[in-house]
């Protein structure tokens, strides 16, 4: 659409240039996210890609982890605005129904499977925020209406004829290509999925046989009758039974077994393990999970040689941005223009990090003892609230304020 067809096109790129209140019309309806058919055959969703045990680490290891971190609101003197009613909802319970943490775990795993999260904003008749009702998102279609406002349509249960504003919804959104909606890792990485699904039920398939292959039987020249052929396949069906594995078979009137060199391949030759290895260290790779961190040790990489390394990249490169990007989107929705200047939401992700706070600490050590940075200041690094009389640079000479240093020598002259 172009904006000679367009008649709202201009008011709506002006609008958007000198108010910022509106944004380019990006499209009409984006539907959810519900299967990928696959190269493989295999039809891929949530639920199946679920099953894999490599999605179900991923998944469960970044919305556990994410909701574990305390989430806080904070004004800009870093103390915790625990009187706000934001605080309650965002830190203890969003609804009746679950904690804080069930609520966060919840919408991390439907940002990894659906590429967005959905929550419903209830609001008291002054406004406030009284809690967020989690909406299932392969349920919910985004549309961008004719003035260019966004529309939420929730198709399950539907409530107010399944229509929503954009200040009704809380929405979160995973990588994104346009700024509306986010993408499925599901959808896009459906491929490698399908591919190690294969592989699992080929591996099945195999072990369900006892690892033999099929294969054929020399009668000579005598030839069966249906009756006949029955009965022998009902014989090598039962033989090849994995109770009667190590037993002998009779073959009777000069049956032999032929030769199946080339007629299979067999799972080493088929390089079974190798590909489910592959799978796993693809869906890793799409989740942004070090393999290490679902117990996938295999060909580990030693670029991150210990514990506090990998969980500093885990933090910096996978959960960092969806955290950054949660907590941007509480201050925009929940919080009106005037509190967003005296308040913010923040992850307190010092937990993760707690095996490098030696490293930190002499760090700061370095800089307070060499006059670099006040107490105030560092402890404003680690989100903690200033204290009285500690505003002051310091050297390492007995400690003392930056400003007396060589003041006891004066004073003798």
């Amino acid at each position: 659409m172009n904006g000679e067809n367009d008649k709202g096109w201009w008011g709506r790129f002006y609008d958007r240039l000198f108010s910022g209140s509106k944004r380019l019309d990006k499209g009409s309806t984006v539907e959810p996210f519900v299967s990928q058919s696959t190269g493989t055959g295999e039809q891929v969703d949530a639920e199946k890609a679920l099953k894999l045990s490599a999605v179900w680490a991923c998944v469960r290891l970044r919305s556990q982890t994410a909701a574990s971190l305390p989430f806080h609101l904070k004004d800009f003197e870093r103390k915790v605005a625990a009187k706000h009613p934001l605080y309650r909802i965002i830190h203890d319970a969003p609804n009746a129904d679950m904690c804080a943490s069930e609520f966060w775990e919840a919408q991390i795993a439907n940002l990894d499977l659906w590429g967005n999260a959905y929550s419903r904003i209830n609001r008291a008749i002054d406004g406030r925020v009284i809690s967020l009702d989690i909406l299932d998102p392969q349920y919910m279609r985004v549309r961008r209406d004719d003035n260019g406002e966004i529309v939420y349509i929730y198709t399950k249960n539907s409530v107010d004829n399944g229509e929503y504003a954009e200040n009704e919804i809380l929405h979160f959104k995973g990588f994104t290509l346009d700024g509306l909606v986010g993408l499925s890792p599901i959808s896009y990485q459906a491929s490698v999925m399908g591919l190690q699904i294969a592989a699992n039920n080929a591996a099945g398939k195999a072990f369900k046989n006892n690892l033999k292959a099929g294969g054929f039987l020399k009668t000579g020249d005598r030839v069966l009758n249906a009756e006949q052929r029955e009965l022998v396949r009902k014989a090598l069906s039962e033989y090849g039974q994995p109770e009667n594995a190590g037993k002998w078979m009779v073959l009777e009137a000069g049956m032999e077994p032929a030769n199946m060199s080339g007629a299979w391949i067999n799972p080493q030759d088929a390089q079974l393990l190798e590909s489910r290895y592959f799978g796993i260290e693809e869906i890793c790779r799409a989740f942004g999970v070090p393999p290490q961190l679902i117990h996938s040790t295999d060909k580990s990489s030693s670029w991150a040689s210990s514990a506090e390394q990998i969980n500093q990249n885990f933090l910096t490169y996978s959960l960092g941005p969806t955290l950054k990007r949660i907590e941007q989107t509480i201050n925009r929705k929940l919080l009106t223009a005037e509190e967003r200047e005296k308040y913010y939401s923040i992850f307190s992700v010092e937990g993760l990090l707690r095996a490098d706070s030696a490293g930190r600490a002499s760090f700061y050590t370095a800089l307070l003892q060499n006059g670099v940075m006040t107490r105030n200041e560092v402890r404003a690094l680690e989100n903690l609230p200033a204290i009285d009389g500690a505003d002051q640079l310091t050297v390492q000479l007995n400690l003392t304020s930056i400003d007396k240093v060589g003041a006891d020598d004066k004073d003798k002259d």
